[in-house]
Order: C-alpha cells, then sequence, then structure tokens
C-alpha cells in the first residue's frame, strides 16, 4: 500500500490550522477578531506555501495509492493559489474595516478551506479526490459570498452561485460516473488505458460532453455565464478576486490534467467544439462589457473573454496546450488580482468607487495608483511591454504553429474589441475632471495593488520567468504521464 502521507504535510498544516482558528474564534471578542485572524491567516498560508515550495520536484510522486499526484506543475499552482489566498487576506483586513462584517472568525477560516480545496483539486489523480476538493472549494467560495448578509446583492450573487456550482457538480458526477461504468477504476491512469484502447462509443462521448460542460460551468464559459456578472458584483472584492484568479487556475489546471491524458485519443472529436465554445466566449465578453459602467461587472465580462482565450489554446498539441495554458494564468492571476485590489481600495461606505464614472480625478489624488491602473488595464488589453501582452502573443504562436490561423485571428479581434473597455477607466482616470471620489486608502490593500502591478511590469520586461515556471511544469507533467 503506498500512503506517503508526507507529501500531503502542506494541506494537512492548512487544515489544522482552519480548525484551531475556527475553536478559538469562539472565546476571541469580536472588536479583536479582524486583525488577529487576518494575521493568523496570512502567516499559515505563508507557512504553508514555504512547505510547498519545498517540495517541487520534477519527478512526479504519488500518495494514498495514486488518489493523489504531486509533480512541478502541481507545486507551482499550489504556490499561486496561496499567493491569491494571501493577497485576498490583505484585501479583506481593510475592506472588512470599512464594510463591518458580523462573522470576522468565520470569514478568514472558511477561505483557509476555499485555499485547501483548490490545492486539493490540482493535485487530484483520482475521480472522488477530484469530486470532494472541487466541493470543498467551491462551497468554501459560497459561504465567503453570503456572509456579508446586510446586503442583499451579496445573498442573492451566493444564491446564484450556488446554483451554477451544483449544477456544474451534478453534471460532473454523471460524466465520471459513465467513465467509471466504462473502465471500472477511478484512478485517471486506469481510465486513460482502457479509453485509450477502447473504440469511440456514444457513452464515450456522452461522458466527454458531461465532464466538459461541468468545468466550463466552473469557469464561465458561454453558454453557462449568465449569472457570472451577478456573482462578482454581488460578492466583496476580496472575494471576487479570490474567486476570479484561484477558482479559475485551479479549475483549468484540474482540467488539463484530467483531459490531456484520457481524452487524447479523440482530440480531433473535442477540438472543434471547444474551438467553438472559445470563439463565441472570447467575443461575447468583449461585446458585453461595453456598456458597463460598474467595473466589476465589466471584470466579469473580461473574466469570460479571458476564459474564452485560454480554452483557444486547449486546442494545440499536448505540450504547446499545456505551456500557453499555464503561462496565461500565472499572468492572469497577478492581473485579475490588481484589477479587484484597485476596486476594493477605491471602495468606500455605500459601495461608491465601484462605478467608473467615481474614478474621476483619481490622478490629483494618487499619481502611483493612477500609473497603477495603467498597467493593470493595459496588461489586461494585451499591450506591450506588460506581461499580458506576452500571455495572449503565446497563444496566437500556438495557434498559428498549429494551423488554426482563423482562432488566432478571432483572438486578435476579440482583445481589440476589448481594448475600448480597457481604456474607459483610463479617460476617467486621466481625463475627466472631478473630485467625487472621497476614499481613504488602506496600507494593506496599497501593498497588494503596488506589489502586482509591479510584477506585472516585471514580468512584462523579463517574461522568461513565467515561461520557464511553465515549461519546468510541463516537463514535469509530461513525465508522470509517460
Amino acid at each position: 500500500m503506498e500512503l506517503n502521507p508526507n507529501l500531503l504535510l502542506p494541506e494537512g498544516f492548512l487544515l489544522v490550522s482552519a480548525l484551531i482558528m475556527l475553536l478559538v474564534d469562539l472565546v476571541v471578542p469580536d472588536r479583536r477578531k479582524n486583525g488577529l485572524f487576518a494575521a493568523v491567516s496570512f502567516v499559515v498560508i505563508a507557512v504553508t506555501m514555504f512547505l510547498v515550495a519545498s517540495t517541487v520536484t520534477l519527478e512526479p510522486q504519488r500518495a494514498f495509492n495514486g488518489f493523489v499526484k504531486k509533480d512541478a506543475m502541481v507545486v507551482i499552482s499550489q504556490v499561486f493559489i496561496l499567493l491569491c489566498g494571501l493577497f485576498s487576506v490583505l484585501m479583506s483586513y481593510s475592506y472588512i474595516e470599512k464594510f463591518p462584517l458580523k462573522h470576522k472568525g468565520e470569514y478568514y477560516y472558511t477561505l483557509l478551506f476555499a485555499v485547501l480545496g483548490g490545492m486539493l483539486l490540482v493535485e487530484a489523480n483520482e475521480f472522488s479526490t477530484l469530486f470532494v476538493s472541487l466541493e470543498v472549494m467551491s462551497i468554501s467560495v459560497y459561504i465567503l459570498i453570503a456572509l456579508f448578509k446586510g446586503e442583499e446583492r451579496s445573498l442573492e450573487a451566493g444564491l446564484k452561485y450556488f446554483i451554477m456550482g451544483s449544477v456544474g457538480a451534478a453534471v460532473l458526477v454523471y460524466g465520471l460516473a459513465v467513465l467509471y461504468g466504462l473502465s471500472g477504476t477511478t484512478l485517471y491512469s486506469g481510465v486513460s488505458d482502457v479509453v485509450n484502447e477502447a473504440e469511440i462509443t456514444p457513452a464515450l462521448l456522452l461522458s466527454v460532453i458531461l465532464v466538459a460542460v461541468a468545468f466550463l460551468f466552473k469557469t464561465g464559459a458561454v453558454p453557462f455565464h449568465g449569472w457570472v456578472p451577478d456573482v462578482y458584483q454581488g460578492s466583496a472584492a476580496p472575494v471576487t478576486a479570490f474567486m476570479s484568479a484561484a477558482v479559475k487556475l485551479a479549475a483549468f489546471v484540474a482540467f488539463l490534467r484530467l483531459f490531456l491524458p484520457l481524452f487524447s485519443s479523440i482530440a480531433t472529436e473535442w477540438t472543434l467544439a471547444v474551438l467553438a465554445v472559445a470563439v463565441v466566449t472570447m467575443f461575447a465578453g468583449a461585446l458585453m462589457a461595453l456598456n458597463q459602467d460598474n467595473v466589476k461587472r465589466m471584470l466579469a465580462y473580461s473574466a469570460i473573454s479571458h476564459t474564452g482565450v485560454v480554452l483557444a489554446a486547449f486546442v494545440t498539441v499536448p505540450a504547446l496546450a499545456s505551456f500557453t495554458v499555464l503561462f496565461y494564468l500565472f499572468v492572469y492571476v497577478f492581473m485579475t488580482v490588481a484589477a479587484f485590489g484597485i476596486v476594493s481600495l477605491l471602495t468606500s461606505r455605500g459601495f461608491k468607487g465601484e462605478d467608473v464614472q467615481d474614478w474621476k480625478g483619481l490622478l490629483k489624488k494618487s499619481p502611483f495608483l493612477s500609473f497603477c491602473v495603467v498597467v493593470i488595464f493595459m496588461s489586461l488589453a494585451g499591450i506591450p511591454p506588460f506581461a499580458g501582452f506576452w500571455a495572449k502573443f503565446y497563444v496566437l504562436l500556438a495557434l498559428v504553429r498549429e494551423g488554426f490561423v482563423l482562432t488566432a485571428l478571432a483572438v486578435l479581434l476579440s482583445s481589440l474589441l476589448s481594448l475600448y473597455i480597457y481604456l474607459k477607466p483610463l479617460v476617467y482616470v486621466f481625463m475627466k475632471e472631478g473630485s467625487e471620489l472621497e476614499v481613504s486608502f488602506s496600507s494593506t490593500d496599497y501593498v497588494v495593488v503596488g506589489f502586482t502591478s509591479l510584477s506585472i511590469l516585471v514580468l512584462g520586461i523579463f517574461p522568461k520567468l513565467v515561461a520557464e515556471l511553465s515549461l519546468l511544469s510541463v516537463a514535469s507533467f509530461l513525465r508522470g504521464l509517460s
């Protein structure tokens, strides 16, 4: 029996820490909870990140009879998920100071459970582990969204995200059940051996469709995107940042680790379907964002459009697909956290600051934040020399190299269309006079926005840093498949 429990030491530490915080929450006075739990959460995530980073290896390792498999792709993805958690904690402290929350302790340890779910999701190597970790992450996020009970829109957002997630989970279970029926095993390697040697049957195609639909639900792709803008708008900005960055990263990495080994033999059949969904998703997100004045809704549609670009990268050959998808996701983490960091920083009581028109006069109040707005939104648009440019460049390069020239043109056109969306905040910051923005800036939010903006700039000038991380991940992942 291959248990190897030491491999899950970081996850065990995070779980035990969250459970201890749950107990401590019962005895700590309410007035001290925000500062105390934010500090403890920060330390716990930092220690977990150190434990994860110390286990990085090119050689894949298994635990619990292969239910969990760790390689460089898993370790690097987990570090990024923990980084998202760290940023969310920093943003949450000042956000809760501005928008008092009754359940401060619950908020922080639920965030840790969400991080734990994401970490388990990317290392899942078996169906039940995949499903349970996905639900640990999803249920934690439902709770985080709905914890701000005083706000009707938070309750609505929590309910809508719960319904979306539940339908996605049900579809995933049906797909995995069909695969289990075909192969007689739940381990990825066992299912892969059977599926890749079997003839293509209606049952196999049905399982592919159901599993793909479930992941499209989780990533907010068209046609399952309907309530995504409502959820983004109704959630607290730190929760939205975590949801947009960590949840999307974990879902796409899990999707990659499940689909490439299991369904590579029928790649031709699902390539056209993925391409169609990708093109529709990137254009739908870009077009629907055009008339949005609420920055959170604008970023929600932007996230939908970016999901389409990542899906387009999936159709290239396995190595290229893995590289381009990972490069895009690693860069996207910094861009989306920075974008919601700005929203969190500028939002004051009554949610003033969420509307782009409230950003008038920001240049006079804070030239530094105005510079960050340029870096963030130009990077999201894919303008050089920012990191977002290289993310889209590698996707275009991969598509052209593999002969998907029309899809590459579609990515290019949707990016040009999106340019209007990302220029809009800049016009209000730099070209509109006004002094409607009356907020006090928080030092912790300043750290998040400053660090992520600087990272976007540095990674744009030195894209080799992310490229090497992505290549290391791909090499380790492919070694585990052989």
